[in-house]
């Protein structure tokens, strides 16, 4: 930092930037009569040097971003350092949730109801209410490392895939593990009626359905497809299941008829990561791992 900056900043500015480790300035840009400067934290700060005060504050991650989710207004992400935020899409706000945060990477993220549920790389599930962003008073644990999850707000259902396990939580209680003989289950999505799960294999080019019949799960169906499954997406109305994978297609499956496969022409240079549909269920979107700009 600058001589002049560091003078002015001890002087008027330190004690309202805060004391702790993540308040730490590292850099600083005059931009005529401010200053921004970037905090440890990640944020960058406004800083006025007629009122000698902070006047905006854009807050942000530190680490890379892992998860992203979208509901009434609102996008909700974590990071590799475990930090969850909450972003307002009109004003770009930014709320870091609390309490008894996360500690280390955040693999998976889903938007249920009013909950926002994430589990991290050592195999904790939080559910944490989306109006106070609190972090910590409804948790559980797996006994295995998670590889997707899916949730159905009206039943209150979770299905985590796990090493050769799905393990089924409603209501934040654990009421079913099936033991499956594939060595490790990926991609998961639940369907709008709350009674089909898909499942993807991480090892291999492999979907299975199950019914979720109350507090089982029972398989249905396993069908071949052309690469390994990245992630999955039932369409809002329920009429169709979308799968990125390691194959240059996207999978388009016709639900109401027996998870079929649509003809399309689509396709891409290289493997995509991860798909979703429009709320319409006209559109479905998939990205691809070489390229920034998504397919639509």
């Amino acid at each position: 930092l600058s001589t002049n900056f560091k003078q002015w900043y001890q002087r008027r500015v330190r004690g309202k930037m805060g004391k702790d480790v993540a308040d730490q300035q590292l850099g600083c840009l005059w931009a005529g009569d401010y200053t921004l400067s970037v905090s440890f934290s990640g944020s960058i700060n406004y800083l006025d040097f007629n009122s000698n005060s902070v006047t905006r504050i854009l807050k942000g991650h530190q680490r890379s971003i892992e998860t992203m989710d979208a509901a009434s207004n609102k996008i909700y992400t974590s990071s590799f350092d475990g930090r969850c935020a909450k972003y307002d899409a009109e004003t770009g706000d930014v709320e870091y949730f609390t309490g008894a945060v996360h500690k280390n990477k955040v693999l998976d993220t889903k938007i249920s109801g009013d909950q926002f549920v994430s589990v991290d790389i050592e195999n904790k599930i939080m559910r944490t209410s989306l109006l106070t962003c609190d972090m910590g008073s409804n948790t559980s644990s797996v006994p295995a490392q998670v590889g997707s999850f899916g949730v159905h707000a009206d039943t209150g259902i979770e299905v985590y895939t796990c090493q050769k396990e799905l393990i089924m939580f409603k209501n934040g209680v654990k009421v079913c593990s099936k033991r499956t003989k594939i060595s490790m289950l990926k991609a998961c999505a639940i369907a709008p009626s709350g009674t089909v799960l898909a499942v993807g294999s991480a090892d291999a080019n492999v979907l299975y359905i199950y019914d979720i019949d109350g507090s089982n799960i029972i398989q249905r169906q396993e069908r071949e497809t052309s690469g390994v499954l990245t992630e999955l997406a039932f369409s809002p109305d329920g009429g169709f299941l979308v799968g990125a994978s390691s194959a240059r297609a996207p999978l388009l499956l016709d639900v109401n008829n027996h998870f079929n496969p649509v003809n399309h022409c689509w396709s891409a240079q290289s493997k995509s990561l991860t798909c979703s549909f429009s709320p319409d269920s006209r559109l479905f979107c998939y990205c691809r791992n070489r390229f920034k700009h998504p397919h639509l």
